[in-house]
């Protein structure tokens, strides 16, 4: 998954160190956000309700605060899974593009 912002894509992290790339939620949406877009980022993640954290993950219909531990049941979607759905078919593409060179 990309820089929700940015578009970068998450590269592993070196041995024996974690990650600097943050998880988040906007808009009922697990996000990833980069490094150098964490500052600029911070205005756009959905708030805990009851501490007011922005350390949220989604877990299937759930969204959870990592810091005080409330979870909350994920509001319905209002995008449709077909447009998540074509924009990964489209990056797959070019991924096999690049990778099998047109064979």
């Amino acid at each position: 998954m990309p820089c929700y912002r940015c578009g970068t894509r998450q590269a592993d992290p070196e041995p024996g160190k974690s990650s600097p790339w943050r998880r988040g939620v906007i808009g009922e949406h697990q996000v990833l956000v980069c490094p150098a877009c964490q500052p600029s980022a911070l205005a756009d993640l959905t708030r805990c309700v009851r501490c007011g954290s922005a350390y949220l993950i989604r877990r299937l219909d759930q969204v959870e605060c990592l810091d005080c531990r409330l979870i909350r049941n994920a509001e319905p979607e209002s995008a449709g899974p077909e447009d998540s759905d074509s924009s990964l078919a489209a990056e797959v593409a070019r991924a096999l593009e690049r990778v099998l060179g047109g064979r």
